[in-house]
């Protein structure tokens, strides 16, 4: 019997440490594989399943304020299967889209160390330092695309159901392009998450850049720090990225030099976006596009450019909105209910709203966008106690990567960026506890 309990006191720790291996891999491959981030995911779960001790993991996510919150969240958006307009299919499959937000607790759970915190951050910056150098391959004709290199070219027709199907709405715009060229090396992933994973690492290499003790390494994270910038701005067309390595960048002044920083902040923006817009004519373009498409926006008429098509869906949302300001249309529920909405208009129906808090307020009402905005704000006031400075500097870095993500995109529930958020939420968060006592 003695040896039964050894022998399974063995396997759980060693689940355990295979778990925070796990971790590892996994900032690794978010960047770069879908299928491996899948696998690495169910391996975790297992992990973790396996290790056991469940009260003492029980009483550190319902003590740590972000694990709690992301619990909470989760569980409204999956108590809102029980109403609204989506099928049983649609209601499952938006669950499962939003289950990746219980890695933050899980993972909260486990008590991630310090070491294999810092070990999933450099698998995440090896990562993009290969993404970053075959980007810049690509550029200059070195690198061919194919394999792996093969961002999806835009269709709408995989976005959007023609309801009802009207021939005359074009599937395929005139202006149409592959978006992976030379012209816009984003390198596996489309050029949206590209530059919004690189602006996080402008960041994350100004950090590894400052942590490092031989010379030769420090700046050799600065010097890629400062080619992922030109990256983001001078090269790849997501314009998401653009005001994520802003709002990075403000973050990262005030933190180290206070309220004068945010001036320091403005004004280096201000020299670095209109050098860039001068510069670059991808840029350049990206900027004008979107001025172009302010003017142009009519509610009333389909559109199929990326500035044009947002504002349509963020128009049409915000009216289902405000039919159902407090418990919205149901978790799953938003494809019918705006599809009833535009019937007459003969509009096309998104999948989603292009924008994760009205996609949220639609389905779950204000309850919903509250406990997301908790979440957030739970994250920020906790960043503090994620250790020192730098990593503090990093965990208000993933709240504000996926803040101004959110306002775009539905990050929360497109693959490589709600893996991303979930993971490094986690990990960043996990050894956060804001009693006094658990600090000592």
């Amino acid at each position: 019997m003695q040896e039964m309990s050894w022998g399974f006191d063995r396997l759980q720790r060693e689940a355990r440490r295979a778990a925070g291996w796990a971790t590892t891999a996994l900032g690794f491959t978010i960047p770069i594989w879908v299928v491996a981030d899948s696998i690495l995911v169910i391996l975790l779960v297992a992990c973790w399943g396996v290790s056991g001790n469940w009260r003492e993991r029980g009483r550190r996510v319902i003590s740590n304020p972000v694990g709690l919150s992301a619990l909470l969240l989760f569980g409204w958006l999956l108590v809102g299967t029980l109403w609204g307009m989506g099928s049983l299919g649609e209601r499952m499959l938006a669950v499962k889209k939003y289950a990746d937000l219980l890695l933050i607790p899980l993972l909260v759970s486990m008590a991630i160390d310090v070491q294999e915190r810092r070990r999933a951050l450099l698998g995440l910056a090896a990562s993009l330092v290969v993404t970053l150098l075959m980007s810049f391959a690509l550029n200059v004709g070195i690198l061919p695309t194919g394999g792996l290199i093969n961002c999806d070219p835009f269709n709408p027709c995989l976005l959007k159901k023609q309801i009802p199907c009207d021939p005359s709405i074009p599937c395929v715009p005139d202006n149409y392009h592959p978006v992976c060229e030379p012209s816009n090396p984003c390198i596996f992933k489309k050029h949206t998450t590209h530059n919004m994973l690189m602006a996080f690492g402008v960041l994350l290499f100004g950090v590894l850049a400052w942590k490092s003790s031989p010379r030769w390494v420090r700046w050799g994270w600065a010097v890629a720090s400062c080619l992922a910038a030109g990256n983001v701005l001078l090269m790849v067309q997501g314009r998401t990225g653009y005001v994520v390595l802003a709002g990075l960048a403000m973050v990262a002044f005030h933190m180290y030099f206070g309220w004068r920083g945010m001036v320091a902040a403005v004004i280096t923006l201000s020299v670095a976006f209109t050098a860039a817009y001068q510069v670059s004519t991808s840029f350049h373009d990206r900027v004008d596009l979107v001025a172009t498409g302010v003017t142009q926006w009519s509610p009333q008429t389909a559109t199929y450019d990326g500035v044009t098509e947002r504002m349509e869906f963020f128009y049409h949302t915000i009216q289902i909105i405000q039919d159902h300001p407090l418990m919205g249309v149901g978790t799953g529920g938003f494809t019918h209910a705006y599809a009833l909405h535009v019937q007459k208009l003969g509009l096309p129906v998104p999948t989603h709203p292009h924008n994760q808090y009205l996609l949220v307020m639609v389905q779950v009402g204000i309850v919903g966008l509250g406990l997301l905005f908790w979440l957030f704000a739970q994250q920020w006031r906790s960043a503090s106690f994620a250790g020192d400075a730098t990593y503090g500097l990093l965990a208000r870095g993933v709240v504000v990567t996926i803040a101004i993500g959110c306002l775009f995109q539905p990050a929360l529930n497109d693959h490589t960026e709600k893996l991303f958020y979930c993971l490094f939420s986690g990990l960043m968060y996990s050894a956060t506890d804001p009693r006094p006592d658990a600090r000592t």
